[in-house]
């Protein structure tokens, strides 16, 4: 997911939420951080130094010790992370409600903006969350399950999902539903 079309997506309604339901003062600093992201990782990828302290403004309870165990995980061989991870991540820990948080995640990955994750689209999801876990121990394929949570959203057997057909989806399956419940970083750890 490249950084031009991510920032299409983003909107200011998102900012709102995320000063709502995370430590940011404020939307507008919010959207600050995010432009300045944005405008210097142009890869769509993020040094591990400003995800942290991104993730500490919004989340400065979080552990220093679980949040370098994240970091540590979610980071390439270059040691970059996705900025589409960190909002995946502000979306999870956030205090909103566990609908709320699937819809944003749903408008980050609707690449196309058609109201609709694709098959395509959801590789794109699920590579992100395949991305968490690669190269370790992960305990759970994220393949199978995002497989199956599409299988499970997908009432009309249409081949794509709308909101709603995802939001159900995901909490409809035993492990997503898992993982959207939780908000401490160690839980999140386990799982992965």
């Amino acid at each position: 997911m490249g950084n031009a079309q991510a920032r299409k997506r983003v909107q200011a309604s998102d900012f709102r939420y995320i000063a709502k339901h995370t430590a940011f003062l404020t939307d507008q600093i919010v959207e600050e951080y995010y432009k300045k992201i944005t405008t210097e990782c142009t890869d769509g990828r993020m040094s591990a130094a400003d995800f942290k302290q991104i993730f500490r403004i919004a989340f400065p309870e979080r552990p220093e010790d679980k949040l370098d165990k994240l970091i540590e995980e979610l980071q390439n061989k270059e040691g970059n992370i996705a900025i589409a991870s960190l909002l995946m991540l502000i979306y999870l820990f956030s205090d909103g409600s566990t609908d709320d948080k699937l819809g944003h995640i749903f408008d980050l990955f609707d690449e196309d903006g058609n109201g609709n994750i694709s098959v395509e689209e959801l590789l794109n999801l699920m590579a992100y969350f395949i991305e968490i876990g690669e190269g370790k121990n992960h305990k759970v394929d994220m393949a199978t399950v995002m497989a199956e949570m599409y299988n499970i959203g997908d009432s009309d057997k249409n081949e794509k999902l709308d909101k709603n057909e995802f939001i159900r989806g995901m909490k409809s399956h035993a492990v997503i539903n898992k993982i959207m419940q939780m908000n401490k970083i160690d839980a999140l750890l386990e799982v992965l």
